[in-house]
């Protein structure tokens, strides 16, 4: 890029400088025809402009949602409708945006697991259930929810469970899952129903418009936005906080 400006620069002088002194418009066609032929000889300076037009976008977009977190923190953190797993007093908080169907979620889930271990009782995770794919994922949402709201305690191993499922996950299937961990199909399905569950689906979604959240999994860490299952980087910002 730099070797790109200072080209045009050269361009732009040359071309304004007219050697019998007199002020005239700029050679726009001189200067086309040597950036042209500047660009055919050296097309890497393309790729150059390519990659830092990406990372400015990048850069663009990581403000914006870290922007978007701050705004919307309580809303984050402090929704008492969120299944949450662990200590109230952790050092540190968790909150993920995800969907059942989701293989990254899955990924990231296997990594929440063993954060989770590795620092036992030093993190709490809120859950924010965000079914964006499809009739499926939001049968599987409410589903959590309603074991959420009828026994929480139930509600860890269910979601992994849930997680561990892959596809097709029919209502039959979710049926079996529950009951394997002791709810009652009729309990399950009651819950489900509760209008509650429309409603905290519903804020969820906003909430995650309102962020800038576009899929899943998505994840903030105290001011940081982490948006897909990037392990190297959730593990940077887990070991800085608890660790720094």
């Amino acid at each position: 890029m730099r070797f790109l400006t200072g080209l045009l620069a050269a361009c732009l002088m040359a071309a304004c400088s007219p050697a019998n002194g007199d002020a005239e418009e700029p050679d726009t066609a001189a200067i086309e025809a040597i950036v042209h032929r500047y660009i055919v000889e050296n097309p890497e300076v393309i790729e150059e402009a390519l990659v830092e037009l990406q990372r400015r976008a990048r850069s663009r977009e990581q403000a914006q949602l870290a922007a978007g977190a701050i705004q919307y923190r309580d809303a984050l953190f402090q929704d008492a409708q969120d299944p949450v797993i662990g200590p109230a007093d952790a050092e540190l908080t968790i909150v993920e945006f995800f969907d059942y169907r989701c293989p990254y979620c899955r990924q990231a889930n296997d990594w929440m697991a063993d954060v989770m271990e590795r620092h036992e009782g030093r993190i709490r995770v809120i859950y924010k259930e965000l079914p964006l794919l499809g009739e499926t994922s939001e049968e599987a949402a409410r589903a959590a929810l309603a074991v959420w709201n009828i026994a929480p305690e139930t509600y860890p191993a269910f979601h992994d469970s849930l997680m561990q499922a892959g596809n097709p996950m029919t209502p039959e299937r979710i049926n079996q899952i529950a009951a394997d961990h002791g709810i009652e199909t009729q309990a399950l399905r009651a819950a489900m129903a509760a209008p509650e569950i429309e409603e905290h689906l519903d804020n969820v979604y906003q909430l995650a418009r309102s962020v800038g959240v576009s899929g899943t999994p998505f994840f903030v860490i105290g001011d940081e936005v982490i948006p897909g299952a990037d392990i190297g980087r959730l593990n940077r910002i887990v070991a800085a906080a608890l660790e720094g």
